[in-house]
Formats: structure tokens, sequence, C-alpha cells
């Protein structure tokens, strides 16, 4: 008896949690952000969110690429406000900033010029990367053309 009281017990116990789940809902308001609630809006259509531990994929996938727009978003913003700020600084300080651009061009030479493994960030997956002797060769020219440039300044 003690036994079939537990297991009845535990199954209504696993259906009464499952049961009294609040229900959210999801929409999309007219600028397109995506929006959740636990009211569904009244003036456009909205669809119910499975807010149960074991979420479907396909929830997992739009959260998955939810978060990857805002982290994309967010770099952009970054690299928007890193040029914005070397733009102001090149207004206010030219000689300061193509004197910096040249330093950094003859230490990039140097690198390529004299390292017999030079790595490279993939701008793509943010990991490291050696260079081929190609793109080697091509950055050494592009060093070079640019120190030509800073030896007429």
């Amino acid at each position: 008896m003690t036994r079939f009281s537990l297991i009845l017990g535990i199954t209504l116990l696993a259906f009464s949690s499952s049961s009294m789940a609040e229900k959210f809902y999801k929409w999309v308001d007219e600028n397109g952000v995506t929006h959740y609630g636990a009211q569904p809006p009244q003036d456009r259509q909205a669809s119910e969110v499975n807010t149960r531990a074991n979420a479907s994929s396909s929830q997992e996938k739009e959260i998955e690429a939810l978060n990857e727009r805002r982290q994309a978003a967010k770099q952009a913003r970054e690299a928007q406000e890193a040029e914005a700020e070397e733009a102001k600084r090149l207004a206010e300080k030219p000689d300061e900033v193509n004197q910096e651009r040249c330093d950094q061009h003859r230490k990039n030479l140097e690198i390529l010029t004299n390292k017999p493994t030079v790595r490279q960030k993939n701008p793509e997956t943010g990991e490291e990367e050696v260079i081929t002797q190609e793109v080697r060769e091509k950055m050494m020219s592009e060093a070079r053309d640019a120190l030509e440039k800073c030896d007429k300044l």
C-alpha cells in the first residue's frame, strides 16, 4: 500500500506541475522587436511559448540566434564607437596619430620579416590562425607601401 501511495503521489505531482505551468506568449511588434509576456496582445498574433525545462529545440535555436544577433549588434556598435574615437583623435592630433600608425607598420613589417610563424586572429571565428606565405607577402607589401608614405610625411 505504501509503494502504491508513493507512486500515485509522484504521478499526481508530475501531472500537476506541468498543468500548472504558467503560459507565456511571444509576438513581434511593428518595429520587428520580439516581445514575451504572460498576456497575449489584443492587436496582433501571438504564439504560446513552452516554458518547461525541456524547451523545444526550435526555441533553443531561436534563443541562440537572438543571442548571436545581440552579440553582432554589440560588436558593430563597439566598432563604430572605436572608429568615431579614432576619427576624433585624427582630427585633433593628426601628427601623433600618423606617427603611431607608422610605428605600428614598422613593428608589423619586422614581425613579418623575422618570425618564421605568424598568427592572425580570424575575424569570423575569433581564433588565432597561422597566415599563409601568400598572405604574409601581401601584408609585407602593404606595410612597405605604408612606410613609404610615412617617409614622405
